[in-house]
């Protein structure tokens, strides 16, 4: 049962205590607390400034953007970043005094679901600097004259980036191989490495960089202890990562690559190397040997606003492009519309919109309060927004058939309307994989289900405790799990409160409050049938986060259903309660048994090339005998002779 913890090793790198109230951590409990589902109401004011700055930025984009250009061209005109520069659409979250525009989270995510739902690769470089960029480490963690210095040009002038991923280090942040080592005059950090994948970074004027610092431990007189650099050759006690505002301009900085993707063609991605560059000490944010947590701490919260409003607002481009074409192909004297297949896939697609417009909305009023720690739920609602609109966006493309899989142009030059959907279909992958990818994020959700298990078997496994300590705990737990198990099956009633008071509110509510407690006894049970299994059965682990996923799905759109009193609301979000229930039924019978090491045993055996035929009967080739180097171009004519 110990290899558990080592299992879990990378994903407690990037984990802290919550500090704060969080509704899916109680869920896991079996304990909801329903009543943190209701973070305060939005000012009035601050509602209206924000809807005002929503019409002044369609405007801009109306007049001066053409999206067809960007996809066209890969790239963004000079002329529209300098616009959204002079709106301060680049310092929405940077304060007021310091010559941004201070919006709330809420506000932030309307303003890029407004900008995606015209061009997302524009709203993407938009949301970058204000996400990851210099701004919000510098706030967060910088001093006085880092702020001063940085946050007006980052208002108002200046685009920034983030570099953390390298070629051999994705998600595996804590890898970085970068260096910083401090000079002989101790004034400078010189900055040896490369970076991949730098979104921004092209046209970026500082970029926030994470390097690792070689570095000596030292202990003050009140015992506190700190990291101090070490100069080249001299003994270290580790390499420790580190955070630095880097201005691009700096010598010994290259963009050797503009990459480019499947998708997202204007996007401005670069793979940089950095030879013998110096930073000034005083570029460092925050202290040493937290760049890693003030990264990670920014993503946290970042992935609950950024991705998932980009996600809604191309999801939101497609809708009604999506109807019109379902109304209007007449096969076999029907429209599309007319048919159930397609009925069918339009009502799933209704509801997915809805339930992707309800998460994003509370998640972001629930940012927007300090009291809060949104972690899990941003997490989920990063997961749950790019796959969701991934699958929305598919089926809006089979829905057009083949004019979903021509290009704008293609449509334009016969005179047809020019709706890029294979191009918004193509874009879409790629937020399911920045940000946090799908299939990292569910196990760190799931960690949180472990959560309660884990710190309560802990001290059994620590090496440093004796054979007495370790019986005394093992009696403490006999003691204990009794009594958290029977609790389990005890129900809780649903808070006295007028948002919850309405019977079909009341009634999806009760479910989760079951569900939940239902959930927690299966997580206990699969832990017992599992025990250091569970360290690789990202299987389970997936289904804990789906369970958990689901139910706070159902709680969103229960209650975004009453706040905006719309007709159809009601019957969208019972409708994604009916289909969730049957989702949880089978997530949670797999939770316990499944086939999960069959089909894992056939992938086992395909990674190990035992299915080596499988290739027969092509051209065979793997994957280092495509060309590695750059493509050169010949003046010889095809087809004819030098």
């Amino acid at each position: 049962m110990g290899k558990l913890f080592e299992g879990l090793e990378q994903i407690e790198a990037v984990r802290e205590h919550l500090t704060g109230d969080s509704f899916m951590s109680g869920l896991f409990l079996g304990r909801p607390d329903f009543e943190l589902l209701l973070p305060p109401d939005e000012p009035p004011e601050e509602k209206a400034e924000g809807l005002a700055y929503c019409q002044k930025i369609e405007t801009f984009l109306k007049a001066h953007v053409d999206p067809d250009e960007i996809e066209r061209t890969a790239k963004i005109p000079q002329h529209v970043l300098q616009g959204l520069l002079d709106l301060g659409a680049f310092g929405m979250k940077i304060p007021k005094k310091y010559g941004g525009l201070g919006f709330s989270h809420t506000n932030y995510g309307r303003v890029l679901t407004v900008i995606a739902s015209w061009n997302n690769i524009l709203s993407l470089t938009v949301a970058v600097p204000q996400s990851i960029g210099i701004g919000m480490p510098i706030l967060m963690y910088g001093n006085e004259a880092q702020k001063d210095k940085y946050l007006p040009l980052v208002a108002r002038k200046e685009i920034t980036a983030f570099a953390l991923t390298e070629p051999e280090t994705g998600s595996d942040a804590a890898n970085v191989q970068t260096e910083a080592v401090i000079d002989s005059d101790g004034e400078n950090f010189i900055i040896n490495g490369e970076k991949l994948w730098c979104t921004n970074s092209p046209i970026a004027r500082y970029i926030t960089l994470i390097a690792r610092v070689p570095a000596r431990k030292e202990t003050d007189q009140q015992g506190k202890t700190t990291w101090v650099a070490t100069k080249k050759g001299a003994p270290f006690d580790d390499r420790i990562h580190t955070a630095f505002i880097l201005d691009m301009k700096s010598a010994g900085v290259t963009v050797k690559q503009r990459c480019q993707f499947e998708g997202c063609r204007g996007i401005e991605n670069g793979h940089l190397t950095f030879e013998a560059v110096e930073i000034p000490v005083g570029n460092v944010i925050g202290e040493l040997g937290k760049g890693l947590k003030y990264a990670l701490s920014i993503l946290n919260l970042g992935r609950a606003i950024s991705v998932p409003a980009i996600c809604l607002g191309m999801a939101k481009q497609a809708w009604q492009p999506t109807l019109d074409r379902a109304n209007s192909r007449i096969t076999f004297g029907q429209s599309l519309g007319a048919r159930q297949t397609q009925q069918i896939r339009i009502g799933e697609m209704a509801t997915q919109l809805f339930a992707m417009e309800a998460m994003c909305e509370r998640v972001w009023q629930m940012a927007d309060h300090k009291h809060y720690d949104i972690r899990i739920e941003a997490a989920i609602t990063k997961i749950f927004c790019s796959e969701q609109s991934l699958q929305f966006l598919n089926d809006a493309q089979v829905i057009f058939g083949g004019m979903g899989y021509e290009t704008a142009d293609s449509k334009r030059f016969r005179g047809q309307p020019a709706f890029g959907m294979e191009q918004l279909v193509r874009d879409a992958t790629m937020y399911r994989i920045g940000e946090g990818a799908t299939d990292i994020l569910r196990p760190y959700v799931a960690r949180e289900g472990l959560n309660h298990h884990l710190e309560q078997i802990k001290p059994l496994f620590d090496e440093k405790s004796s054979f007495s300590q370790r019986r005394k705990h093992i009696f403490k737990l006999l003691s204990n799990y009794p009594g958290w198990y029977l609790s389990q099956w005890k129900p809780r009633r649903i808070p006295n409160n007028p948002a919850f008071s309405a019977p079909r509110v009341n009634e999806k509510l009760g479910y989760i409050e079951r569900t939940s407690r239902k959930l927690a006894r299966h997580i206990f049970y699969a832990m017992l049938i599992c025990r250091e299994s569970m360290r690789d059965d990202q299987g389970r682990q997936n289904r804990i986060e789906q369970v958990g996923e689901e139910l706070f799905t159902i709680a969103m759109t229960a209650l975004h259903a009453e706040t905006i009193n719309r007709p159809y609301a009601r019957e969208l979000a019972s409708e994604f309660y009916r289909a969730s229930r049957l989702r949880i039924n089978r997530l949670l019978k797999e939770l316990i048994t499944n086939d999960d090491e069959a089909r894992a045993h056939i992938g086992q055996n395909g990674v190990k090339g035992e299915y080596y035929n499988l290739s027969s009967g092509i051209i065979e080739r793997g994957l280092d005998d495509y060309p590695k180097t750059p493509h050169k171009p010949t003046d010889k004519a095809p087809g004819k002779p030098r």
